[in-house]
């Protein structure tokens, strides 16, 4: 039986101070639940899945990136349902403009350590679903900066969904892979938790128009999926027909050895893809590369062969999950965030480390 290669070694780390309070309960420590990473110039934009915030911090000295600024996103866009945490899973930026995405996905409740067992059968029989979570978004990065200001952008903030068009979870519901883990929660049956293999995107990348959103799950016999809108360039975010039939999303298929997507990124013409477990589970956490994937116009079936492995990022036990990745300023390295950090990442009250890794050319 072939075991997993080793995790590579980093070639530096990055300090990231999260020194600012979560939006939703000021009690929470912002590094344990860090899920999204994205670089604009000297700048790293990351959020935590557990607030309604996106954070942005300085890079300094190479090594430390602080000056921690928080935004509450409820402030400058309109967002689905009434309140809770965005589970915001992928971040890009694109022309000064921040995206966002959210998981989209379903929750089991969980078991508390001291739930009798009747408690934690009825835990484990609750499916909890949130609209909140269901979020495809832009903003402009002066918007946040300045609520108040002018802007010029082209394309002012949007969600995808308001308003009269559907959002990704509608837009999915009759295709012939997705519809089966979607058409559950329209015939009043628990859908699919996106622990579970079910409905769960967590990768995100923006080049231009096209915009790559990677699903953690489902995984089908193996293989992870990726799905591609093009947007039109009105005010709102409308997919536009680019597939089969035109259907307004395109379908890409890889085989990353069983696991799901768990970020994107873009280096040159290439999408960078962090793979990791569809359940909650410890495995391994490789860095695959598609290349000219940004350069492609067809629906693409990607074998194991096809997608070089960049690196393997460390993971713990009940801990170091990677969860998100961008490309540094000098685009020869990569720099990894990893969620449920192990106690050796966090120094001091707010301070977390993250990986540093080469790229090839």
């Amino acid at each position: 039986m072939r075991g997993w290669p080793r995790p590579d070694e980093p070639s530096g780390q990055i300090t990231l101070v999260l020194d600012q309070r979560s939006t939703l309960d000021p009690g929470d420590d912002l590094r344990d639940g860090l899920s999204a990473i994205a670089r604009q110039g000297p700048h790293l934009w990351v959020a935590n899945d557990e607030t309604t915030s996106v954070e942005r911090l300085t890079l300094e000295d190479g090594d430390r990136a602080r000056a921690h600024r928080s935004f509450d996103l409820t402030n400058v866009l309109e967002l689905p349902g009434d309140t809770g945490e965005l589970d915001i899973e992928g971040l890009d930026i694109e022309a000064d403009t921040l995206w966002l995405l959210g998981s989209h996905s379903s929750a089991r409740k969980q078991v508390k350590d001291k739930s009798t067992p009747a408690e934690a059968q009825r835990s484990l029989a609750t499916v909890e679903v949130s609209q909140r979570r269901r979020v495809l978004a832009r903003v402009p990065t002066a918007v946040l900066l300045d609520p108040g200001g002018r802007t010029r952008q082209q394309q002012p903030a949007a969600v995808l969904g308001l308003g009269r068009s559907e959002d990704l979870v509608e837009l999915l519901s009759d295709d012939p892979h997705l519809g089966v883990y979607i058409q559950a929660s329209k015939t009043g049956v628990h859908p699919i938790p996106g622990k579970e293999n079910g409905i769960d995107c967590e990768g995100l990348a923006v080049a231009g128009r096209r915009v790559f959103i990677g699903l953690r799950g489902p995984v089908l016999r193996g293989w992870a999926m990726i799905i591609e809108l093009t947007v039109g360039d009105g005010p709102g975010i409308e997919p536009q027909p680019i597939g089969p039939g035109n259907r307004r999303y395109r379908k890409h298929f890889l085989h990353l050895d069983g696991l799901g997507v768990r970020d994107l990124c873009r280096h040159g013409d290439d999408l960078l893809v962090l793979a990791g477990p569809t359940m909650e589970l410890d495995g391994r956490t490789p860095v695959f590369r598609w290349r000219n994937a940004l350069t492609s116009q067809a629906e693409a079936v990607l074998r194991k062969d096809d997608l070089p492995c960049e690196f393997d990022a460390p993971f713990g036990r009940g801990d170091d999950h990677a969860e998100g990745i961008t490309v540094l300023d000098d685009g020869r390295s990569a720099l990894v965030l990893y969620g449920t950090p192990a106690g050796q990442r966090k120094t001091g009250r707010h301070e977390i480390t993250a990986d540093v890794f080469h790229l090839s050319p």
